[in-house]
């Protein structure tokens, strides 16, 4: 009777060490994991919003009369539009996503 109580807590101590030498182990890399994803994201959001601005930056000259809204300059305006909401966007994304790996 005393032996199989010994065994049952033995083996609780067994899976209880086990379990906290896992947490132990995976822990961190699984941290360092997680704020290492959320930089690498960042980054190519990042790089996705800096072509965005260029764009606008490179068409300012055409984008400048797109601010007049007429029938003949519809597509310089959809450019600008569409653009400057990726440029937002995708900046909004990478901050975020640095903010976030800096919380962790």
């Amino acid at each position: 009777m005393r032996a199989a109580s010994q065994v049952r807590e033995t083996r609780k101590g067994v899976v209880r060490g086990s379990k906290r030498f896992g947490e132990a182990v995976w822990g961190p890399f699984a941290k360092l994991s997680r704020v290492l994803w959320l930089e690498i994201t960042g980054s190519f959001f990042g790089i996705f919003a800096l072509f965005a601005g260029h764009a606008v930056w490179a068409n300012r000259g055409d984008f400048g009369a797109a601010l007049h809204p007429t029938s003949a300059n519809h597509d310089a305006r959809m450019h600008l539009l569409v653009f400057v909401l990726m440029a937002l966007a995708f900046g909004y994304f990478c901050i975020s996503s640095f903010v976030r790996a800096y919380r962790r």
